[in-house]
């Protein structure tokens, strides 16, 4: 009736299929870990919430990181600026 415990087996990933989980996992953070640090430079607590909830809800390999770095590449943060208006 029932199958025994020893009938049902679960095959352990591969070592190339953790390699590649790992390898995957490690974009994401380093991805999502940038464009955190650049919303706190910016000072965005919007993308910063989005970008935090984001992270953990959504299985995005770092996608909405990168479109959001994208973005902002050309804007400074509002520190460095002020430092340059006061040098003149």
């Amino acid at each position: 009736m029932f199958a025994g415990i020893d009938t049902l087996v679960v095959n352990p990933l591969e070592g190339w299929m953790l390699f590649v989980v790992l390898l995957v996992l490690i974009w994401k953070l380093a991805w999502t870990a940038v464009a955190l640090y650049r919303t706190l430079q910016l000072k965005q607590k919007n993308w910063f919430v989005i970008l935090f909830i984001a992270s953990f809800v959504l299985n995005d390999l770092g996608i909405l990181a990168i479109i959001y770095l994208i973005i902002t590449r050309d804007k400074k943060p509002k520190t460095q600026a002020r430092r340059k208006k006061k040098r003149r």
